[in-house]
Order: C-alpha cells, then structure tokens, then sequence
C-alpha cells in the first residue's frame, strides 16, 4: 500500500478535495493524508462541490503538518506555492510533486460564480487524482 500526503496552505479547500478523489481512485492501493501548512477548517463551499460529485468530505478536518511530520510517505504532492520550503523533511525519501492550483477560496466572487470556481476546481482536481493514482499507483492495463 502506498502512502500519499497532499498538502495545502490551510488545508481547508483544495487538499481536502484532493484527498477526496485520491481516496477514491485509489481505494485498496494508497493510504491518504492531508494537512495544512496553517490549518484552518475545512471549507464549506469545497465540501458542497464534492457532495455535488457524490464525494462526502463534509467530516474531514484540517490537521497541521506537524502532526505528521514522523510520518513516512512515499509520494508527498504540494498544491500551493511557495510552500515547500517551509515542510518538515519527511522520513523516508519521498518523491515530492508540486502541482498549485488556484486558491480560489480567495477569490472575490458573487454566489453563482464562487459555486462555479469550486465545481471547476473539484472537476481538475479529479482529473489530476485520477491521473496520478493511474500513472503512479495503479495502471488502468
């Protein structure tokens, strides 16, 4: 079984997503953590878009990296920048993989269109949970 840590700023939104679709996709091969650089709490509009993908994050809390510090990984994947310098060296020697995505919990929306950016958000996170589970965990053949 492979260990995967997904980490975010807060890990509020987008780790919590990712750890969605990556428990998920890879469901019986990874094992799947997720943690903020500065835990918040997780985001309700990021848990309302994975509900809408049939995907229940709604009980997921955001934890810290230092709680996992100790912790072996194999893959560690990085979704915001400019944080990478401030992780803990894990042990073990994990691959490390930063793909940012956007911060849209940021972002000064109306209703409509801060819904849409979450939807979109969750729609690439998938594709790219889905490609990394089948890239480098699991091969669809």
């Amino acid at each position: 079984m492979k260990r995967i840590l997904v980490v975010s700023q807060q890990n509020a939104c987008r780790s919590q997503m990712a750890e969605g679709w990556l428990k998920y996709y890879g469901s019986g091969v990874a094992q799947i953590d997720s943690v903020g650089v500065v835990p918040t709490q997780l985001d309700l509009y990021a848990a309302n878009a994975m509900t809408e993908a049939v995907i229940d994050i709604s009980r997921y809390r955001a934890k810290g990296v230092n709680q996992v510090a100790g912790n072996e990984y194999d893959y560690v994947i990085i979704l915001s920048d400019d944080i990478k310098h401030v992780l803990p060296v894990f042990k073990g020697n994990p691959r490390v993989y930063e793909y940012p995505f956007p911060n849209v919990a940021q972002l000064e929306l109306e209703e409509d269109a801060k819904k849409k950016a979450y939807a979109d958000l969750r729609d690439e996170l998938e594709n790219f949970c889905f490609d990394f589970i089948h890239q480098k965990i699991k091969p669809l053949m």
